[in-house]
């Protein structure tokens, strides 16, 4: 369904506006007396809204506008039994560790979540291998991310998928290598707020087209009873598979590098307490509208082809046309916003975490500058060429790199920054052991052991790991267990 000239003259002011900020965002860190701090940790200065908006935005993606409204739209109201992980524990996770990890990333001067784990943990390798995860994880994250711009571009325009990917690539390309952290903390602002007034605009405009939330509801009976109950249609929610969904969209979120360390750029703690508040308050009434809206959709437009594509469809049919270019930037900002933070901390595991750590002698500012724009914009080529053929389900992707990052680092840092008796061979075994029962799990096809997802299983082992290597290995040294709990 292709849009109207008035939509795509909107996106396209909104797409300008996004180059226009990585641009002021990149003189800053020209100004900038130390490159690393600025680029990557936004010289620690942000307050509530900025984190608050970095790390919702950072931690909501594509699928948040795509693959979620399709599970919506074709589940009903058990849908949200499946979204209830992300609604409390991801809020739990930034006012339950994110005090104690932002504290000591400022006093450690860490910049990526390798630097917290080296800090911690004393283990150099422990660093290397949380590096190499990040990029595979990383990697597989941003090829779904594409792939979504790229849909979002030809249902919008009727631009082909191919050339879709190319001019995303450049657009998030050009504010994310230049403008940084502080860049990408900007847009996500600017970005987060699209998303939340869209998704309550758009819900709006849906439950009054259908009559109200109670003729939605009669509707959703009409077309099928399961669509209010709890398993949902064919059963596909029974209660392990929304245990699983409870930590896979919830427990996840926790340990997403590119979310975790948007507490290392605060500028104090009491920044964290304020963004943990917005944040919940953010994703609860962007959540609710997206749901909403997608039920309301279900009533209107009871089959589609592709469910993927329901929001969108949505907004260009009932949506009235500036509105419209306004409401189809919100996946779009979704995508972009999750994709920028992807990129930097890619970016940062192979320059900082890799190159600069092995590297003979140290990198002055210029080779630094020179190499992480450098590698920022490679990895974004990099992905374009490996989206190019996109995969059949956009969301399956997107767990699997999220599960991915959670089953290797949750327990390291959870029970890390809580645990005085987690020694560096215990952290490292940990890592170790819940990355390789994830990549077994999926390389073997066993996708759910006993109706549970390989991301539970993860954890469980990973859990298992730190306590049982930690009792028969060399404790930390008495520096680390002084900074971390004051013994």
């Amino acid at each position: 369904m292709k849009t109207s000239l008035v939509v795509n003259i909107v996106f396209l002011i909104y797409v300008v506006i996004l180059i226009g900020i990585g641009v002021v965002a990149h003189k800053r860190v020209k100004k900038s007396e130390d490159f690393s701090a600025e680029y990557w940790v936004g010289g620690r200065s942000f307050g509530p809204w900025l984190v608050a908006f970095t790390w919702a935005t950072s931690w909501t993606s594509g699928g948040s506008f795509i693959g979620t409204p399709a599970i919506y739209y074709t589940y009903g109201w058990s849908a949200l039994l499946w979204q209830a992980g992300a609604g409390v524990l991801g809020i739990i996770g930034i006012l339950a560790i994110g005090r104690r990890i932002s504290t000591i990333a400022t006093e450690s001067n860490c910049m990526t979540l390798p630097d917290l784990f080296m800090d911690r943990y004393e283990n150099r390798l422990m660093g290397l291998f949380a590096a190499l995860i990040i990029i595979i994880f990383g990697i597989s994250y941003m090829i779904s991310q594409y792939v979504a711009a790229a849909r979002i571009l030809e249902i919008m325009t009727g631009i082909p998928y191919a050339i879709g990917i190319i001019l995303f690539t450049i657009v998030v390309g050009i504010y994310t290598s230049f403008g940084g952290l502080r860049g990408v903390a900007y847009t996500n602002v600017f970005q987060g707020l699209i998303m939340v007034g869209g998704s309550i605009a758009i819900a709006v405009i849906l439950v009054m087209k259908v009559g109200g939330l109670s003729e939605i509801t009669t509707g959703l009976v009409n077309l099928d009873e399961n669509l209010i109950t709890g398993n949902g249609p064919d059963n596909w929610l029974p209660i392990n598979t929304a245990f699983s969904m409870f930590f896979v969209l919830g427990v996840a979120v926790m340990a997403q590098p590119h979310v975790v360390t948007r507490l290392f750029s605060v500028k104090d703690v009491d920044t964290v307490k304020k963004s943990g508040v917005l944040v919940a308050v953010v994703t609860f009434v962007w959540f609710m509208s997206l749901f909403v809206s997608s039920i309301a959709g279900r009533v209107l437009i009871p089959n589609i082809d592709v469910p993927d594509q329901i929001f969108p469809v949505l907004v260009i049919k009932y949506a009235p046309t500036i509105l419209a270019g306004i409401m189809l930037s919100a996946p779009f900002a979704a995508v972009m916003s999750t994709v920028a933070s992807l990129l930097l901390s890619t970016s940062s595991a192979i320059i900082r975490d890799i190159v600069e750590r092995n590297s003979k002698e140290s990198l002055n500012e210029k080779k630094l500058k020179k190499y992480s724009y450098i590698t920022t914009g490679v990895i974004s080529l990099l992905v374009m060429g490996l989206a190019i053929n996109p995969p059949n389900f956009l969301q399956a992707i997107v767990i699997f790199a999220i599960s991915g990052f959670a089953a290797s680092f949750t327990m390291p840092i959870a029970v890390g920054m809580f645990w005085k008796d987690a020694t560096p061979a215990g952290g490292l075994a940990s890592m170790i052991a819940g990355f390789l029962t994830m990549l077994l799990l999926y390389a073997f096809k066993i996708n759910n052991p006993l109706g549970f997802s390989p991301l539970v299983w993860g954890l469980f082992v990973s859990l298992i790991a730190i306590f049982v290597v930690s009792k028969f290995t060399k404790k930390s040294s008495d520096e680390v267990l002084e900074r971390y709990f004051g013994e």
